[in-house]
């Protein structure tokens, strides 16, 4: 199964709609949000135009509450931190790099690892732990871009939304 994961989307519609075109096109049925969706408005939209499930956490530049997700389908959402296991793998998900660090701390434990915030594309492993920020969506500091997850080889990839 292939996971699409994103952050920093700050309410940009427009790359939105290239995003979810692509999602379509490849079968994603899953999505992980890693904060700064912006607008409870945009959440609404997202989840109008995909279907699949939904993971998010909440980022420093969202304006909606837990309460706010309740009434979404198919959308599971923390404040803080997410921990998913997806077929063998084992995910954390955070907004705040300084949270990812703290949380791997307490467990290691985890196959992935990923956080938005700075806007900065990266991947890196270490002792057998994949730690990804897919990047942002929003075109603010660096191109939009995002990540790609086959739970079934565990294989990771970033993408440039430009270019797909």
């Amino acid at each position: 199964m292939k996971i699409a994961i994103f952050s920093d989307l700050h309410d940009n519609l427009p790359n939105l709609d290239l995003f979810l075109t692509w999602v379509g096109l490849h079968k994603i049925s899953k999505l992980v949000f890693c904060g700064d969706m912006a607008h409870l408005e945009t959440l609404e939209y997202l989840r109008r135009k995909f279907t699949g499930e939904l993971f998010l956490v909440g980022g420093n530049a969202d304006s909606f509450y837990t309460k706010d997700i309740k009434k979404l389908k198919k959308t599971v959402y923390s404040e803080d931190r997410l921990e998913l296991k997806i077929e063998n793998q084992k995910i954390l998900i955070t907004h705040k790099p300084s949270d990812l660090k703290k949380y791997l701390a307490e467990d290691s434990s985890y196959n992935f690892a990923f956080h938005g915030h700075t806007h900065k594309p990266w991947i890196t492993q270490q002792d057998g732990l994949i730690i990804a920020n897919p990047g942002t969506l929003s075109e603010v500091f660096s191109k939009s871009s995002f990540a790609i997850l086959d739970t079934e080889t565990g294989k990771l990839e970033l993408k440039i939304l430009e270019t797909i």
